[in-house]
């Protein structure tokens, strides 16, 4: 099989894999705090689950891309179900799931000595953004410095709209992630007009 695979499959997987950990993050979350025990139940029965296994021993090999986009649909809904499970009950809660989502990031950061460049990198390499054939992010200036892109799509909102949620949540998640991810650094992330974002190396 790993001979049909290439580094891009585990590319994506890997993507798949972090966003599943978040999940769990969440669903701990709910749980530690008597919000819903049975959390997990649910996002497994709307949506299913993500197998941890490695990607060779799981993957059709007749339908790389297509195995891999329907995991990352399944990921996709199992969040945005978790998410507005747990603000439809209260929405106060929303603070402790940014939280967690920095949390998240922040178990994943980045080197302190990390520049604008090797943080997009990170992110690109951390957060899901469709298939790599989307092509979601054009990158509009890249250095060390400074480092912008624009999304040239949105392609999370239809799980949210499945779900009845918002996808301004997921945005508002995703930025604590990427703040998370960049803690121990002197980079700021900056999120403009017409869904620019920026990196900067202060």
């Amino acid at each position: 099989m790993s001979a049909f695979l290439g580094p891009i499959h585990y590319w994506v997987y890997n993507k798949i894999k972090l966003q599943e950990e978040l999940v769990k993050d969440i669903v701990e979350l709910s749980a530690a705090n008597g919000w819903d025990n049975e959390l997990e139940d649910k996002l497994a029965r709307r949506f299913g689950t993500i197998s941890s296994e490695p990607l060779e021993d799981i993957i059709d090999g007749m339908n790389i891309h297509g195995w891999l986009q329907s995991k990352l649909s399944i990921t996709e809904g199992r969040l945005a179900l978790a998410v507005t499970e747990i603000l439809n009950q209260d929405n106060s809660r929303k603070e402790k799931l940014i939280e967690t989502a920095f949390e998240f990031g922040r178990k994943h950061s980045i080197p302190a000595t990390a520049d604008a460049e090797d943080a997009f990198q990170v992110i690109s390499d951390s957060l899901i953004d469709g298939m790599p054939c989307d092509h979601v992010n054009e990158i509009l200036e890249q250095g060390s410095a400074y480092t912008s892109w624009q999304q040239a799509e949105c392609v999370h909102s239809r799980y949210w709209e499945q779900v009845n949620g918002s996808i301004d949540v997921y945005y508002e998640l995703r930025k604590a992630i990427i703040e998370g991810l960049i803690s121990g650094t002197a980079i700021k992330f900056v999120v403009k007009p017409d869904a620019v974002f920026e990196l900067t190396l202060n």
